[in-house]
């Protein structure tokens, strides 16, 4: 439901190239010419409402075939599979030397269809066997990795802090990251299954898995905190040649976090979950990518 005093509009900040140092992924925009200052300026124009009731999309810039504009739901890393890794790490007090992130999928995906959230997720035209397509999820491993190398630790802290600002949390950001070391060290287990994943979500939701096509061109990253607003992924490609962009709604992780606690006292699990979440995008970022892409942030007006 959109709020009458929403804007569709928000205000665009540039962060310059996303990072200096080289990343470990391969989607590079090296040879991008994408015009900078225009994008920035006609950005807006390629943001819609996000409808109730649409399925939750992943960060991906490749091309739906089903795409519906007037039906979009928020970007997230890995849909909604992806946020139970950060219940894992953020938020669960149980033994993370236990469990399973097939097991954890499925809790959170009963969490969505339970308070009316459609989740989602994708697979992409050359899926095969284990590996589904997303690279959120094929390359969670990685992600865990990338997250806790000594290397790259403190670029990542400088990019959550800078999405983050007044609400990072030191403690949070170092009792994710633990929890991540413990996850590293047993992640072959955890991490086993996760080829079944959307399976698994067909079967609770039909209909709610997306097959994208061709290869990342992705240029940009722009992390949207304008609520009930997301990316048309799919006519910014169109306009812009092919080059495409990671779109990640910031706001939907924080309105999740609202949802699964929602009381008084759970503000450091909201918190905490909020802090995984911001943490894991950027850790994909850094595992899909070579760190190449231009950093853009929408915030409210």
């Amino acid at each position: 439901m959109v709020n009458e005093n929403e804007t569709m509009n928000g205000r665009l900040v540039d962060l310059g190239v996303i990072s200096g140092h080289d990343w470990p992924g391969k989607v590079s925009a090296k040879n991008a010419t994408l015009d900078i200052p225009v994008v920035v300026d006609e950005l807006n124009s390629y943001y819609v409402y996000t409808q109730p009731q649409a399925k939750t999309r992943c960060i991906d810039g490749r091309h739906d075939p089903q795409f519906d504009e007037s039906n979009l739901g928020p970007q997230v890393p890995g849909g909604a599979p992806g946020a139970a890794l950060a219940y894992r790490l953020g938020v669960d007090k149980d033994d993370l030397t236990r469990g399973t992130f097939y097991n954890d999928a499925e809790v959170m995906i009963d969490a969505y269809l339970r308070m009316d959230l459609a989740p989602g997720g994708h697979r992409d035209d050359s899926a095969d066997g284990e590996v589904v397509g997303c690279g959120a999820i094929d390359g969670m491993d990685a992600i865990i990795d990338n997250m806790t190398d000594p290397h790259l630790v403190e670029d990542h802290k400088r990019l959550v802090k800078a999405l983050l600002g007044d609400e990072f949390d030191r403690d949070n950001y170092l009792r994710v990251l633990g929890a991540g070391l413990v996850l590293r060290s047993r992640s072959r287990g955890y991490f086993a299954g996760r080829g079944e994943i959307l399976d698994l979500l067909e079967k609770k939701a039909p209909n709610s898995v997306s097959v994208l096509e061709g290869r990342h061109q992705e240029a940009l990253v722009i992390v949207n905190f304008v609520p009930n607003t997301t990316l048309s992924s799919n006519r910014f490609a169109d306009a812009h040649k092919g080059t495409q962009a990671f779109g990640y709604d910031l706001w939907r992780s924080k309105q999740l976090a609202a949802r699964l606690f929602p009381l008084p006292s759970q503000s450091t699990d909201r918190n905490r979950f909020v802090m995984a979440r911001v943490m894991i995008t950027i850790a994909t970022l850094m595992t899909l990518t070579d760190g190449t892409q231009r950093f853009l942030v929408r915030l409210p007006e």
